[in-house]
């Protein structure tokens, strides 16, 4: 009966286990700085409403798509740019059909970060959109005080830290 019983256990860890992906770091798992974890973090640094993550989400997932068209084209770039070296002479006609593909992907990332940028500017209000421009200027750690570094009680730079 024991080994029932400790069997049903370790079957449901493992489902457990599996379920929430801790076996595999892969980008983009669960995990506190993947993707969500990141997006979770920085809801809660601008301190935003449902709505407003909402929007965000949205966003960052345009975002995505446009990269993942960018990064799906790499192979087709590799196979293009080993076809115009493998002749005897330089093909320059199979690079330039690629700069034409590239110039493509390129504009429609930039049309995406544009809506992305817009949509993100218009569900924020002005202190969250300071916030968020100076964590795109200076980066993840920015603002951050140590304990005994920057005469700080540690946290970030905002009033809520102290």
């Amino acid at each position: 009966m024991f080994g029932f019983v400790f069997g049903t256990a370790c079957l449901a860890g493992l489902f457990y286990t599996l379920r929430r992906g801790r076996w595999h770091h892969r980008r983009g798992g669960p995990g506190r700085w993947s993707w969500r974890g990141r997006m979770r973090w920085l809801f809660e640094r601008l301190d935003t409403s449902p709505g407003q993550e909402k929007v965000l989400v949205q966003a960052a997932d345009e975002l995505t798509e446009a990269f993942e068209k960018m990064r799906d084209e790499l192979s087709a770039t590799r196979a293009a740019i080993a076809r115009s070296l493998r002749g005897e002479s330089f093909d320059a006609a199979a690079l330039r059909e690629l700069d034409a593909k590239h110039d493509e992907l390129i504009d429609n990332l930039r049309k995406t970060l544009r809506a992305a940028l817009s949509k993100t500017h218009e569900a924020l209000d002005p202190k969250q959109r300071r916030e968020l421009a100076d964590l795109l200027e200076h980066g993840w750690g920015h603002g951050y005080r140590h304990y005994g570094y920057g005469g700080g009680c540690g946290g970030w730079r905002s009033a809520r830290s102290c």
